[in-house]
């Protein structure tokens, strides 16, 4: 019951119209990353897919779309309420689209002070027979150097903290923190590309993912209670 992602092949293969998807970022290295996620994605779903005519399957618009919150989200929860806000604006600018998508970046601070950095992706599908549903997903977290942890608990946001530390300009528009940082061998756009696909497990796995659950998304009580049997019984005869 999900607007599966299988579904928007099929109108590309019967309509001739390609799957849509609109980006809350005009960020190069976001929309990349989000463009070779989806097509990932296509290649991996539909059988007729054919990267030599991509366009032919996949289009995808980027704007400039307001997060909502501070220039640098330091929880989870206004990490992801601006990665959300950005999908949903880019949806308003961009109503045709088959799915949106938002990018948000944050920080998180432990309780020994330390600095971790990670990614929420929010993919929005507008559609009104899916019941409007929304693909979530979060990047690994790393921890972030003292000096740029401390440049942060001052105020200044990591992509001047960064630019600030190792010299470079505009860091967040190329490999990002998390590219210095691994040496390039995790850059920022391989870095937000597994965190898209992960976003859009809803529709690529929704046997799985939405297994035992009605219309609005809730487990049915009679599915878990049956699935708990199945496991208890599995655990006392194993």
């Amino acid at each position: 019951f999900l607007y599966c992602i299988m579904v928007s092949m099929l109108l590309t293969l019967r309509s001739g119209r390609p799957l849509r998807l609109a980006v809350g970022s005009t960020n190069p290295c976001k929309v990349d990353a989000a463009t070779n996620a989806l097509h990932s994605v296509l290649n991996a779903t539909n059988p007729h897919y054919d990267r030599a005519r991509k366009d032919d399957f996949l289009v995808v618009s980027s704007h400039s779309s307001p997060s909502g919150v501070s220039d640098q989200p330091t929880t989870v929860t206004e990490t992801l309420l601006g990665a959300k806000n950005r999908a949903l604006a880019a949806h308003q600018t961009s109503s045709d689209a088959d799915f949106s998508l938002g990018l948000e970046g944050g920080v998180r601070f432990d309780e020994d002070g330390s600095c971790w950095c990670y990614a929420f992706m929010a993919v929005y599908c507008p559609s009104e027979a899916e019941g409007r549903r929304w693909g979530i997903a979060k990047t690994g977290e790393f921890m972030l150097p003292a000096l740029m942890t401390r440049l942060i608990k001052e105020g200044v946001e990591l992509g001047v903290a960064d630019d600030v530390v190792t010299g470079r300009v505009d860091s967040k528009k190329g490999g990002g923190t998390v590219g210095v940082l691994t040496g390039g061998v995790v850059g920022r756009g391989v870095y937000y590309e597994q965190a898209v696909v992960l976003a859009m497990s809803g529709w690529t796995g929704k046997e799985v993912f939405w297994r035992g659950c009605g219309p609005d998304g809730e487990v049915d009580e009679d599915e878990v209670k049956s699935c708990l049997a199945r496991a208890k019984g599995e655990k006392v005869s194993g």
